[in-house]
């Protein structure tokens, strides 16, 4: 987070010691699910280090091969834990199938599927999550509830329903449970952190990445951030056709929140059905708005899920989904900006200075810029035929491979495009990183015009 004045509502604690009583009896509650993944992770930094003793002095184009296919052997032992743990180890999955800067290929292919590993959670368990935040006789609320779910997260799920006043709204309900197997997972993920720090190939900054999913993961759980990401995203001028949930602020809370039901349709399914003109110009109007949000804003949703976007019978498309708000400064949108227009062959500029000057770490060898030179000059064709989603995972890729260490704000801001892009991709719409309403005649130019803008703004 990189504004100084957001401030996120979190009530776990990261000043407690590493071990204590409570923590202690967390462990053995939740002793099946910790025993597993202590003998997986065991098991995965074993092979490592019998493989880094075997290797030792190898030349790269040796060793290589076996540690790809080690890397594919246990990125499937990771799947497998995350999956049979559930709850936050799937949160895991998903997380780190988002960082290809932070782990190798194999991984990140192995932990997709859980993407949407969502498991639907029957109505009457809920229901005591909807007493203690709404009150005994939270029935009394609503004419009706509908209990099939329209919507199932790793967290929560959604519910169709109808005030006493008539109004129809989505109820996002968090799963019951989800907290107390949290707080379980809380100290075993730093345990393993502890534990695995400089034991892994690369520069994995272990300990850096669970605090990362840990501090990510506790904001989500209290919905008043979300609450808060979504009344302050839907106070900004967006542009035409944008539009962003209303919350109903009475029936939300720390584990329930409650926004106005959207009359439409989910924009894949819109788009399956439409003709070529018709998606062209939903996609451009949502291209559009991420540039917006992007370069103007300096705040972005940072979920483009296709789920998280609907389509009203007047073609506007909602925007759905701020548990997680992606926030740069403007020199962050400046430098970023600039390296992925280089990146992508649409001006020209020094990888080099341009990386560091973004704040990438690790001392970038001299071949791995060139490999990076050479991937530019083999985007450098028609912007329709530039595939954004290639181009943001080869750089991570090949900076991972490297031992670069990517800031995070680029990292959420090239998941962003990358999806994004890898959607239009889909449909055959081209991309542009260029914000709405530039004009091509200095693309450098017109990148910092916009950052000061920003600057002029904020």
């Amino acid at each position: 987070m990189t504004n100084t004045d957001f401030v996120a509502y979190n009530e776990f604690t990261f000043d407690e010691p590493l071990i204590n009583v409570r923590k202690v009896k967390q462990l053995w509650h939740g002793r099946k699910r910790t025993m597993r993944a202590v003998s997986t992770v065991v098991r995965i930094e074993r092979s490592y280090a019998k493989l880094n003793k075997k290797t030792d002095g190898w030349a790269k184009d040796r060793y290589k091969p076996l540690y790809k296919e080690l890397h594919a052997k246990n990125a499937d032992l990771l799947f497998r834990l995350c999956k049979n743990n559930g709850a936050t180890w799937v949160k895991l999955a998903q997380f780190l199938s988002a960082r290809p800067d932070m782990l190798p290929k194999a991984y990140i292919e192995a932990l997709k599927p859980l993407q949407n590993e969502n498991r639907q959670i029957p109505f009457p368990t809920l229901v005591p999550v909807l007493q203690d935040e709404l009150g005994w006789n939270w029935r009394d609320k609503f004419e009706w509830v509908d209990e099939n779910p329209i919507a199932t997260a790793s967290i929560a799920q959604v519910h169709k329903a109808r005030t006493k006043e008539g109004v129809d709204v989505a109820i996002k309900i968090q799963q019951p449970h989800v907290r107390d197997l949290f707080d379980e997972d809380f100290t075993t993920f730093q345990l393993i952190g502890r534990a695995l720090r400089g034991k892994l190939p690369g520069n994995v900054d272990i300990e850096q990445m669970v605090m990362l999913l840990l501090e990510m993961t506790a904001e989500e759980l209290d919905f008043r951030n979300e609450e808060k990401n979504t009344r302050d995203f839907g106070a900004l001028d967006h542009m035409p056709r944008i539009r962003v949930p209303v919350l109903v602020e009475n029936l939300s809370t720390k584990r329930v929140i409650v926004t106005e039901w959207i009359v439409g349709s989910r924009l894949v399914e819109h788009l399956d059905r439409s003709n070529k003109e018709e998606a062209k110009d939903l996609l451009t109007v949502l291209q559009n708005s991420y540039m917006q949000q992007i370069t103007q804003f300096g705040k972005f949703q940072a979920d483009p899920h296709p789920g998280n976007f609907l389509v009203t019978p007047d073609k506007e498309i909602f925007i759905v989904d701020y548990g997680t708000i992606g926030r740069l400064t403007p020199e962050e949108t400046m430098n970023y900006s600039m390296l992925i227009m280089v990146l992508m062959g649409h001006m020209e500029g020094n990888i080099g200075d341009m990386l560091e000057k973004a704040g990438f770490q690790g001392g970038i060898p001299n071949e791995t810029l060139e490999e990076l030179s050479q991937y530019v000059v083999r985007t450098k064709r028609p912007a329709k035929k530039v595939n954004v989603e290639e181009v943001i995972g080869e750089l991570l890729e090949t900076l991972q491979d490297a031992q670069v260490i990517v800031p995070d704000p680029f990292v959420a801001l090239g998941r962003v495009i990358g999806t994004l892009g890898g959607f239009m991709q889909t449909y055959k719409v081209p991309f542009t990183w260029l914000p709405p309403g530039a004009t091509k005649k200095s693309k450098k130019e017109d990148v910092s015009d916009k950052a000061e803008k920003t600057t002029d703004e904020k």
